[in-house]
């Protein structure tokens, strides 16, 4: 009886080792396999105003967006996972082009000379201390301090607004001539520098950095539109959880013009942006 049970446990492991390879085989052009893509709040890779406005923080993060490229008669199935979201609120699902990081976002957080001309040059040293995230409809807070060159005594401090490449700010003097002030507009040139012009109820002029330069960074344009005329928006409603999900196939004809193939997600409510996929790429095999 010993013998027969080591035999027979014998050959269930061969049994077991000969299996496993054919388990584990493929094909070699196999593209199955789930990709994971990030989401952005659209209000942090697009120009505010005009996005922003329907953004919730922590939807990106708590959502996934997931790709997968079976081999069979569909090309990719791509499937949303939504959390984090407002709870039983309908929003829709534009299946998009990829969008481009071909505008930019200032910063004006360092030190700058800017000179201002009333009948000669007048040169005041700004430090901007601080500068918040962009706000819907409004775009960037800024603020901080400065003097007036060469009398430092003349003391003011500066609170302001960056919103695309236009910047708007106040100076009040708070130490000689306490209460003068200055309101000036202008923009930001390619290359991080300012100019434009400044008022008060007495006087004008015009005005420019000789010193200093805005920190770019690269955001999106906008809406590239949509992906492919076959698939037009849709629309998925969250639970009382603000959770919910969807699922999109797309088969060969889906696949307009010529390779490669770029899309992103966006994700509308009450017809605003509200998050936007990282672009991703899908491959089609040629037709035979």
């Amino acid at each position: 009886m010993r013998r027969r049970g080591i035999a027979f446990i014998a050959l269930i492991m061969l049994s077991l080792v000969c299996v496993t390879p054919v388990l584990a085989a493929k094909p070699a052009n196999n593209l199955a396999g789930a990709v994971k893509y990030p989401w952005y709040l659209s209000g942090e890779v697009m120009a505010v105003p005009p996005y922003g406005c329907r953004d919730i923080p922590g939807s990106d993060t708590a959502s996934k967006l997931i790709v997968n490229q079976p081999n069979g008669m569909v090309e990719a199935t791509i499937t949303g996972a939504m959390n984090g979201l407002h709870p039983d609120t309908v929003y829709t699902v534009y299946l998009s082009g990829p969008w481009t990081r071909d505008t930019k976002r200032w910063n004006l957080v360092g030190d700058w000379t800017l000179r201002f001309v009333y009948g000669g040059n007048y040169d005041h040293d700004m430090t901007v201390t601080l500068q918040e995230d962009p706000v819907c409809g409004v775009g960037s807070a800024f603020e901080g301090f400065g003097i007036f060159v060469p009398d430092t005594l003349y003391t003011w401090t500066v609170t302001g607004t960056v919103a695309g490449n236009a910047v708007s700010f106040h100076i009040l003097y708070t130490g000689t001539n306490a209460g003068y002030y200055v309101d000036a507009v202008g923009t930001i040139a390619d290359d991080g520098t300012m100019s434009g012009t400044w008022s008060n109820p007495s006087q004008s002029g015009t005005w420019s950095s000789t010193a200093g330069h805005a920190t770019p960074t690269p955001i999106g344009s906008g809406w590239p539109g949509l992906f492919t005329s076959t698939v037009p928006p849709f629309t998925f409603a969250t639970d009382m959880y603000g959770e919910g999900s969807w699922h999109v196939n797309l088969r060969a004809e889906d696949f307009q013009g010529e390779p490669p193939y770029s899309l992103s997600v966006w994700i509308n409510e009450a017809g605003g942006t509200m998050l936007i996929s990282d672009n991703f790429d899908v491959q089609v095999p040629p037709a035979d």
